[in-house]
């Protein structure tokens, strides 16, 4: 181990997935989002969540991340996102946060071209948007099963 991390490690990482909160940095390239998507399902399994909480929270997850790379930094490549998931008693709380550009229509509106929204909204228990110039951020909220 050099500098408190082992070869390929990112300080911060948790490859034992023991800690209760996960989080990643995604650069806006789309390519990523498989990877960062089994990161957090390792994090979930250590953690015992059950497979169908899993695998709705990885499809609500990979919706806010797609869209904070396709939406917040359609302009800005180089952009980050950043995935933070905290296990709380009986549910999870996932946050997406980009600083990429918010356009809202012109009532105000951020719009709904696609079916991310929906989908986040069905599958999970608390969906949220917060957007400012500033960036975005995605709150969503999943009460575990235990199954």
């Amino acid at each position: 181990m050099e500098g408190g991390t082992a070869a390929g490690l990112v300080p911060g990482d948790d490859p034992a997935g023991t800690a209760p909160v996960f989080t990643v940095d995604l650069p806006a390239d789309p390519g990523r989002l498989a990877s960062t998507r089994e990161r957090l399902r390792g994090w979930l399994r250590a953690h015992r969540v059950g497979d169908y909480d899993i695998e709705t929270v990885l499809i609500a997850t990979g919706e806010a991340c797609a869209n904070a790379i396709e939406h917040g930094y359609r302009f800005a490549p180089e952009g980050i996102t950043t995935l933070r998931a905290e296990l709380r008693d009986d549910h999870l709380v996932i946050e997406v946060r980009d600083s990429g550009g918010w356009r809202a229509d012109a009532d105000g509106d951020p719009g709904d071209r696609g079916r991310g929204r929906t989908i986040m909204d069905r599958v999970m228990d608390e969906v949220s948007i917060a957007g400012t110039p500033e960036g975005t951020t995605v709150r969503l909220v999943k009460r575990l099963t235990g199954t």
